[in-house]
């Protein structure tokens, strides 16, 4: 019996079997989101600033000794029964049944998808689970993919098979991991690390703060409505996109010369730039609880994502950490503990482990 870091579900097996764990992080966008959206860095490049999280996705697969696929989803409670052909996507599996498809996977297997989080948290779980998912399944099948091929394997499914209408931040940060500029062009994704120093960093963590405020619809609707409005070439939504990504850059300049005061300005801009997009990203609640935030000390925040609920990020000093969390908790908003994280999406070979006495 063996326990995976925080992994709350014990993992049996016999000798010789054939099991493999995924584990990929979450990730908060803090400029530039909105811009990675192929309808606007077709024709724009786009930017956006992330980092990933301590908070992550799990998958797990064991071959089986039949074509069957089994599924277990435990975020939305569900069961896929052992069957060759799903020909319907069951709510919790899509992933697996059209993912499988894609890399074209032939082999009878037992698939368990899980995250730190519930579904729809604005922290990019969706697409780091398909690119978990694309990363075992080509380990699985000894395919060498670099990182840039993982991520747009899971970016193609989520969008072009799902038709999730979905950016492509998400993948690159859950494949790569840390904290990272990245670039979206017509052509190709770039992704630039932001080197910052120790103290700094240590700064940012100790000043960061994180809210689960729910009530979050998938985000597919929000970005939909917003990918309508670049079609449609709205004045308001492209105006607003072109400042993310001039913000995205800003805020890297700040990161570099470690001006955290400059990274917290520019946040807050963007954060009002953000609500220009389209109809969804804020609504009275999730301005009550941004207005409580600020009234007790915090200096700027952004909820993760496409907006609407999920996550709230928040920058303050920490002498006014106590005052805001206490503040949120009577909204019925609550605290959840993270810290930054540097690796990206990791296969766990479980066949070879040896018990210890």
């Amino acid at each position: 019996m063996y326990k995976l870091n925080s992994l709350n579900h014990y993992i049996f097996f016999k000798n010789n079997s054939f099991m493999f764990v995924g584990r990929a992080p979450l990730r908060i966008s803090f400029a530039g989101g909105g811009t990675d959206l192929e309808e606007y860095h077709n024709k724009y490049d786009g930017y956006a600033i992330s980092s990933t999280i301590n908070k992550y996705t799990y998958v797990i697969a064991k071959l089986r000794n039949d074509d069957k696929l089994q599924g277990f989803s435990p975020d939305f409670a569900s069961h896929l029964p052992p069957k060759k052909i799903h020909k319907k996507s069951v709510q919790g599996h899509e992933i697996v049944v059209e993912g499988l498809k894609k890399l074209n996977f032939k082999k009878g297997v037992d698939m368990y998808l899980a995250t730190d989080v519930e579904p729809n948290s604005g922290l990019g779980a969706s697409s780091s689970l398909t690119a978990n998912f694309v990363n075992v399944i080509t380990h699985i099948q000894k395919k060498k993919l670099d990182k840039y091929k993982i991520a747009m394997n899971a970016y193609d499914i989520g969008h072009d098979i799902l038709k999730w209408g979905i950016g492509k931040q998400d993948e690159f940060a859950a494949v790569y991991g840390g904290f990272n500029l990245l670039k979206f062009t017509k052509k190709k994704v770039y992704v630039y690390p932001i080197s910052i120093k120790k103290s700094t960093q240590k700064e940012l963590q100790e000043k960061s703060l994180l809210f689960h405020i729910g009530n979050r619809k998938h985000s597919e609707g929000i970005l939909k409505s917003q990918i309508v409005d670049i079609k449609k070439s709205n004045k308001k939504t492209i105006e607003s996109l072109h400042k993310a990504k001039e913000l995205a850059l800003e805020m890297r300049d700040s990161l570099k010369m470690n001006d955290l005061t400059k990274f917290s300005q520019i946040l807050k801009t963007g954060w009002e730039v953000k609500k220009n997009y389209t109809q969804g990203i804020t609504n009275p609640r999730i301005e009550n609880i941004s207005n409580k935030a600020i009234t007790n000390g915090a200096t700027s925040l952004k909820v993760t994502g496409a907006g609407g609920g999920g996550h709230l990020y928040v920058f303050a000093e920490p002498k006014y950490h106590s005052k805001i969390t206490k503040a949120l908790q009577k909204v019925g908003v609550q605290k959840v503990n993270f810290q930054y994280e540097n690796s990206g999406s990791t296969v766990f070979d479980l066949n070879n482990l040896k018990t210890t006495k």
